[in-house]
């Protein structure tokens, strides 16, 4: 059965494999999800909690954005904490992870969006 495909995209939004969840494919929102957020904790875990400020990269912050939650989570902890970015290789190379876990995020959304319209039996 085809489920409502705006709420599979702020399933997706608000936990990362929620949508794929909620559409009834659980391989595939296990699988999503643990790596969009093992790549966003890796990245966490290498830059600290200033790669994800409002202030330190608003730029970049506009694309964390699309990991939801985890975000807005770890940008208050940032804020409470008053982290300072740490001028390293290894700090950009956190920035630069979850830079890539938001925009892989944003093609798990489009796609949770797409597979909720449609049944399970209709898959390729």
């Amino acid at each position: 059965m085809a489920k409502d495909p705006g709420r599979a995209l702020l399933w997706a939004w608000l936990v990362p494999g929620a949508g794929h969840w909620y559409s009834a494919r659980r391989c595939r929102a296990a699988l999503y999800g643990l790596a969009v957020v093992g790549v966003f904790a890796a990245g966490l875990a290498m830059g600290g909690l200033a790669t994800v400020s409002v202030y330190g990269h608003k730029w970049a912050f506009l694309l964390q954005v699309f990991d939801g939650p985890l975000t807005i989570a770890a940008a208050v902890a940032s804020h409470v904490a008053r982290s300072k970015p740490i001028p390293s290789q290894v700090a950009d190379l956190g920035l630069t992870l979850t830079l890539v876990s938001a925009a892989f995020n944003v093609l798990v959304m489009a796609d949770a969006y797409y597979l909720a319209d449609k049944p399970k039996d209709a898959e390729d």
